[in-house]
């Protein structure tokens, strides 16, 4: 279960957004734990509103954790609730409903 206070949105200099549990961040290096990109892709319905997906970060290794040198990293920053609620599902951890859906 990813520890959803340390996941996080890494935008490397490449341009490359990745979320991921950083699970070190000291020194000149960043560790990322079940890394998976995240990407905009053209909505076949609605060419003018694309739609955000997920993909795996790299498809030839079994590796869970990734280090990288600090100086690819350009920011780092929270995910919304509904990336993080994503997240959670395809790596086991809780998902949290939409409070605009819980009526009292």
């Amino acid at each position: 279960m990813a520890n959803t206070e340390n996941l996080k949105i890494v935008r490397f200099i490449t341009g490359e957004e990745v979320m991921a549990e950083v699970t070190s961040n000291s020194g000149e290096c960043i560790t990322l734990k079940n890394p998976i990109r995240v990407i905009v892709v053209p909505s076949k319905a609605d060419p003018k509103n694309p739609q955000v997906g997920f993909a795996p970060y790299t498809e030839f290794t079994d590796d869970k954790e990734f280090t990288f040198s600090k100086n690819h990293v350009l920011t780092m920053f929270n995910p919304i609730s509904q990336f993080v609620n994503q997240y959670n599902s395809v790596f086991g951890g809780l998902v949290v409903p939409d409070s605009k859906i819980i009526k009292p």
